[in-house]
């Protein structure tokens, strides 16, 4: 497995643990077995289960199970797309917890861009099976 691979994919774990942590409390607040916390969790439940997790990891397996002629991890595009992405959850997380004016659209820019960059990179990987001759 390529080292932007293990990135993507232990990063979405990451994710998923952070997600899947605020959705548990966010549930057992409402339940009242927790107290509520002063802020939402929903947005950190929502991006970081959607974006961060489900996204992330398909991302990371997409460039492992996909032949690549070259080292992909020497790809800056992808490291920039990584970059992107988990600033852009942060962005948007961050957006709806605060007043920061632009920072939804600038984080949702930055997560599209993310994927437009892993797309650029994968699109060429992907070829049907050569013909074989009829009988």
């Amino acid at each position: 497995m390529s080292t932007i691979s293990i990135w993507f994919v232990r990063t979405a774990l990451v994710h998923f643990a952070i997600g899947a942590s605020a959705g548990a409390w966010r549930l057992a607040a409402t339940g009242g077995t927790l107290p509520t916390v002063p802020f939402a969790l929903r947005p950190l439940h929502v991006e970081g289960m959607l974006l961060g997790w489900v996204c992330q990891l398909a991302f990371g397996v997409a460039l492992w199970i996909l032949p690549f002629a070259n080292q992909v991890s020497s790809d800056r595009r992808l490291w920039t797309a990584w970059a992107l992405l988990n600033g852009g959850i942060l962005g948007v997380v961050g957006a709806q917890w605060g007043t920061v004016p632009g920072l939804w659209v600038a984080g949702r820019g930055a997560e599209f861009g993310a994927g437009l960059l892993v797309l650029w990179v994968l699109w060429p990987r992907v070829r049907g099976l050569p013909q074989r001759g009829s009988h």
